[in-house]
């Protein structure tokens, strides 16, 4: 396993710019909770769908227990800036990779050193295709993901619907070489 959030509360990657932590509890913060139900936040996100608060974010903590994949929580210094998670197939060695990052913090190169900075850690730890997909028009994260050095890995034409307008959801991936 790549680490076990239950078991490894000392688990940390360090970047050039963020820390990456395990997310507890702890992390479920009014703050937190306000990115999740901020409309900006999450405009390209299916999270824009639903309402959240401690519960549903407790909830959401515990799927992860056991299970191998990540929840992450993103450190600038010491600040909480945002989560990263990673949904890991050992079988296929393998790892889907998704961000959020606090709307104060965009910009700012946080997204990019993150993202970096778990695959780096996937790749050592033996994973080898590190995947991840957003829209069209999340241009942040299409250009994350670029910056990382992945490549086009498919599209679903007109797959979603944002502001009644049919998105295409990009998808891109990159080898363990």
């Amino acid at each position: 396993m790549l680490y076990q959030r239950s078991d490894d509360t000392h688990f940390q990657l360090t970047g050039q710019l963020i820390t990456l932590r395990p997310f507890t509890s702890s992390n479920i913060t009014s703050e937190y909770i306000g990115w999740l139900n901020n409309p900006d936040v999450v405009r390209y996100s299916n999270q824009r769908f639903r309402s959240h608060n401690v519960e549903t974010c407790e909830a959401y903590l515990s799927s992860f227990m056991n299970t191998g994949n990540m929840f992450l929580a993103i450190y600038r210094e010491s600040e909480f800036v945002g989560t990263m998670t990673a949904y890991i197939s050992q079988t296929h060695k393998t790892a889907d990779v998704g961000i959020m990052i606090g709307y104060q913090n965009w910009g700012k190169g946080i997204g990019t050193d993150a993202w970096t900075t778990l695959m780096r850690h996937l790749f050592q730890a033996g994973i080898r295709k590190v995947t991840g997909g957003t829209l069209r028009c999340n241009t942040a994260m299409v250009n994350i993901m670029m910056k990382s050095g992945m490549k086009p890995d498919g599209v679903r034409f007109a797959q979603e619907l944002v502001n009644g307008q049919p998105e295409d959801i990009l998808y891109f991936a990159k080898f363990n070489t």
